[in-house]
């Protein structure tokens, strides 16, 4: 979510002819420039640290005062009473495809979002608050919100957008990730200033603090303010402690603001890069790739439409260029309707205009007090930001073949690079592979992902330096459940890297599923845990994998770490439960399956049936059904035609029954995180017998599971799928 809106329009500050801007063509690529180097600077040639705001002040008290008035400096903050300028809605908003309504709810000095399903007779099924702690965006667009948990913050869903009023956040009303969804690293990157990140762990930190800083167009400060409390005198020429955009080339003055006003589908950091290294001055190419659909045309990217106007095209070779900072001064406020066409009329006067649009009826348009911002480059609508309009940087005379349609054209790939070095370079292959593997993965488009994935294993093939790119690799082939692939890549990533936990728990991951040494399993577990104990969902797998070895005391004890270290965990809770029951401790089960489904009501399914397995030498020597833990279960009608499961005694062989299944349906098992556990077709009639075995033939695992089915109806049409959760309590060996 955009934290702040571009509003001025672009100071011109060179003479150009107006017939250059008259051009309503398609924009056009920058000509060829030199790429200039740096000058050096200190606080970015050695180990500097940064240092917030507090420490300019002081010397900068005028800057500082000014810059306070300005949009970024109001990106990202905690919400308090005295910064509020929401209101509360009159009516609750409902997420039809889930059935969950959503209100904000006043609280003394406290604001929350709440959520809610409602039952028969209006009875409420289910109820969740979430206390507003946090807020992105300075109120010019939106303003979306962060609820903290155990210094880990979530995104909620519901934005507060300055026309609009409530709605859901970007993203929620296609695919509602409820107060789940963590807040990413790359998020505070651009919205506020340098946090202090808990490593390995994203959206958690020890330190936050408020708005975008000077020091993220200006580098560390450390060096600069100790010399400059020394005494020490600045050299003569520029000071070096610290970058002054104003010093550096062109193209490293566009990176600076490049670094979040390049808004594409797709960005891949480059290896070993993360979401704070990059630092002004640095060529912002060697820091990520940035990668948009094929034949696509992203209005939102500020500077990749000011990229394709004439304007900025016939002005770069001189000495001085349009670019982003000729208007948008950082260190003053957005200017007003008076002061923002001054910068036009620097180079297209009105008197110029008036000879030449004398005898045009365009000319009472361009009178001297006419708003050029509002014709020439228009607000528009970007569709992934609900009720969020625009200024569109493309600046032009504006026809109706003057926006493009753009249109992929057969046999092309799905993205296209934004640096020439991602189109032509020696490694463009490898990072156009990893784009397409993340683009895939969003679509989703299981196809795409082979193709994306075959084509970077290629690319790959001799390489011994793209640990993260192997990474990546092998979760695609795990996704794709090719385990030997997936094996491959990940143990090349970590021989390149052994200590970083996400690589080694993927591993322990694809050796499970494989049924490698459980040996091995566990001591990738216990390295991802010892470089980073924070990592609660590696946790509640090792959990997991402790349960299905029989050690259940270690396993409860890694659940209830792993559910401290993050409360709203409702896997691991689930999965503590279904421990618990079949240890007989029912009292304890129901506490943590209360907890599971008070985080994640859609769980209440998995307890309804809670199916009872037991095992022996490795074979299911029975099945039954338990009653239900929980006396008030919150769940909900699916439908007649929905897919059941039963237990039928009479059945010679120990499985369960998935009834209303239309025969040729695809009916996969997986685990929560994706992993296929076992995948069947439906035959003819309705009724499916799974015998509860894995692909490799061993039974079922305790914990949640996830059915998905897939069918078509007698014309061939596919039918809506359907997805439902499932409880298993396992005891035996």
């Amino acid at each position: 979510m955009t934290g702040q809106t571009v509003r001025s329009l672009l100071f011109i500050s060179t003479v150009l002819l107006l017939v250059g801007c008259d051009r309503a063509s398609a924009p056009k690529s920058p000509a060829s420039m030199p790429d200039e180097p740096s000058p050096p600077f200190r606080n970015v040639e050695t180990m500097t640290a940064y240092v917030g705001d507090e420490a300019c002040t002081p010397c900068h008290e005028e800057v500082a005062s000014a810059y306070q008035e300005h949009a970024m400096a109001r990106s990202f903050h905690r919400w308090t009473p005295e910064v509020r300028i929401e209101t509360t809605p009159d009516e609750p908003l409902l997420h039809a495809p889930t059935g969950f309504y959503y209100a904000i709810v006043e609280d003394g000095d406290a604001l929350y979002q709440e959520e809610y399903l409602i039952g028969p007779e209006e009875r409420r099924l289910h109820e969740l608050r979430r206390r507003i702690d946090y807020v992105m965006g300075s109120g010019s667009v939106a303003r979306t919100y962060f609820t903290e948990e155990n210094g880990r913050l979530f995104q909620l869903p519901l934005t507060w957008y300055r026309e609009q009023g409530w709605d859901f956040s970007p993203g929620y009303e296609l695919n509602n990730a409820r107060f789940d969804r963590l807040l990413p690293d790359r998020c505070i990157a651009c919205h506020g200033s340098y946090p202090r990140p808990i490593a390995f762990v994203e959206g958690k930190y020890a330190e936050l603090l408020p708005g975008i800083g000077c020091e993220r167009c200006h580098g560390p400060g450390a060096l600069h303010a100790t010399e400059r409390e020394l005494g020490s005198p600045a050299d003569s020429t520029y000071d070096d402690t610290i970058v002054n955009p104003k010093h550096l080339p062109f193209e490293r003055r566009l990176d600076v603001c490049e670094q979040c006003h390049v808004h594409t589908p797709v960005t891949v950091l480059r290896e070993s890069r993360d979401a704070f290294s990059y630092i002004p001055s640095q060529p912002l190419r060697d820091h990520a790739a940035f990668f948009k659909a094929t034949g696509s045309i992203d209005i939102v990217s500020h500077a990749d439409r000011l990229r394709q106007s004439v304007c900025f095209i016939e002005t770069r070779p001189t000495e001085r260029p349009l670019e982003c900072a000729t208007c948008h001064n950082p260190h003053a406020p957005t200017p007003d309707r008076g002061t923002q066409n001054q910068p036009c009329q620097t180079c297209h006067p009105p008197a110029t205009l008036g000879r030449r649009l004398a005898a045009s009826a365009a000319l009472p348009d361009h009178a001297a007090t006419a708003n050029c911002v509002s014709c020439h480059m228009p607000t528009v609508k970007e569709r992934a930001v609900p009720h969020g309009t625009f200024t569109d940087h493309w600046i032009r005379v504006l026809t109706a073949s003057s926006t493009p349609a753009g249109a992929r054209r057969a046999g092309d790939r799905p993205i296209e690079a934004y640096f020439e070095r991602d189109r032509t370079g020696q490694d463009a292959e490898i990072y156009q592979g990893m784009g397409e593997i993340l683009y895939a993965t969003l679509a989703p488009d299981a196809e795409l992902l082979s193709e994306a994935a075959e084509r970077l294993d290629r690319a790959l093939e001799r390489d011994t330096t793209r640990g993260d790119a192997l990474f990546m690799l092998g979760l695609a082939y795990r996704q794709l459940g090719n385990l030997d692939g997936a094996i491959r890549a990940l143990e090349r990533s970590i021989r390149m890297d052994p200590d970083r936990p996400q690589r080694l728990h993927a591993l322990a991951r694809a050796y499970e599923t494989a049924g490698r040494d459980p040996g091995n399993v566990e001591r990738l577990y216990e390295r991802a845990l010892e470089l980073q104990p924070a990592l609660a969902w590696i946790r509640a797998d090792y959990a997991r994998f402790l349960q299905e070895r029989g050690r259940r005391e270690e396993a409860e004890e890694a659940y209830r770490l792993s559910l401290a270290e993050r409360p709203s965990l409702d896997v691991a809770a689930f999965n503590l439960g279904t421990l618990l029951t079949g240890r007989g401790r029912l009292g304890q089960a129901r506490e943590a399956f209360q907890r599971a489904v008070r985080f994640n009501p859609s769980l209440a399914e998995a307890l309804a049936p809670l199916l009872y397995v037991r095992t022996a030498g490795g074979v299911v020597t029975g099945v039954r059904v338990l009653g239900s833990p929980i006396a008030s279960l919150p769940v909900r009608y699916r439908g007649p035609e929905a897919v059941q499961v039963s237990v039928d005694p009479m059945v010679a062989q120990a499985g369960i029954m998935f009834v209303n299944v239309r025969p040729g349906a695809s009916v996969r098992i997986v685990e929560p995180d994706g992993t296929l556990v076992r995948a069947l077709t439906a035959p003819e009639g309705q009724r499916l017998l799974w015998d509860l075995l894995s692909a490799a033939g061993r039974p079922i695992t305790g914990g949640l599971h996830y059915v998905e089915v897939r069918a078509q109806d007698a014309s061939g049409r596919s039918v809506p799928p359907q997805r439902f959760a499932l409880g298993i309590v396992r005891v035996g060996d």
